[in-house]
């Protein structure tokens, strides 16, 4: 498959995993790009399935070692032995996968709105996005989300093919979601959104790990990524020497 990036800055390099349905482009929509390739070269992902990437409608595809190996893939055509990797949402998923499975690549982690501990908790509601983006039905898959109102969300619809995200989401539960955090090793600093239905289970991940935590006051899981500004001073300053 072709995996598309973006590559802007110089300095340490720093990855960015976007979760369902975003992209690099978002990365860059939001101002993180803009900020951190001031003192980093930013690496921005568009995971299989999204963005500029492929978009195979597979499952067996998007399962954790292959999503994993484009991550490497993209480390090696920028000639990066290793590297910090900022994972939001299902891009946290990944994330843990390339620090469990490849840790002599990464350096240390970055984990926004993911928690392993809720894989369980989220099956449900993953298996009717699953469902709904499956028959191409983008009213159904946001009611799951208490959204009627559709119109703000049009582009979202418009750069996305509803039958891949409905793989993707499958094939990250192949076999399962859940990643075995004793296999993470680096450092990992943790953050999600005190209105997040998963903020307990991060703080649980972090917990494990004895990692830093930060909840961001009065946001969502989207408000917690589409409002960088807090989200990247608490993340700069865990990064800072």
């Amino acid at each position: 498959f072709t995996i598309h990036y973006e590559a802007r800055g110089a300095g340490p390099p720093l990855v960015l995993v976007p979760g369902t349905l975003s992209s690099a482009a978002q990365w860059e929509l939001f101002g993180y790009v803009e900020t951190l390739c001031d003192t980093y070269r930013v690496v921005s992902v568009d995971p299989l399935g999204h963005g500029r990437s492929d978009k195979p409608h597979d499952p067996d595809a998007y399962a954790a070692a292959g999503v994993t190996a484009d991550l490497l893939a993209v480390l090696d055509a920028e000639d990066v032995d290793r590297a910090t990797v900022w994972g939001y949402s299902r891009g946290g998923w990944v994330t843990y996968g390339l620090a469990a499975e490849h840790p002599e690549r990464v350096q240390r982690i970055v984990v926004g709105g993911f928690a392993s501990h809720a894989h369980q908790a989220e099956v449900p509601m993953q298996s009717a996005w699953i469902e709904h983006l499956g028959a191409g039905d983008w009213a159904s898959f946001w009611r799951t989300f208490d959204i009627e109102d559709r119109g703000p969300l049009t582009s979202i619809e418009e750069a996305n093919d509803p039958l891949a995200i409905a793989a993707a989401v499958a094939g990250s539960q192949r076999p399962t979601r859940y990643v075995d955090l004793a296999g993470i090793r680096c450092p990992s600093f943790h953050y999600v959104g005190d209105q997040d239905p998963i903020a307990t289970y991060v703080r649980a991940d972090a917990q494990t790990l004895a990692a830093p935590v930060e909840v961001c006051p009065e946001a969502t899981h989207l408000a917690a990524f589409a409002n960088a500004e807090p989200a990247i001073a608490a993340v700069s300053s865990w990064l800072r020497p």
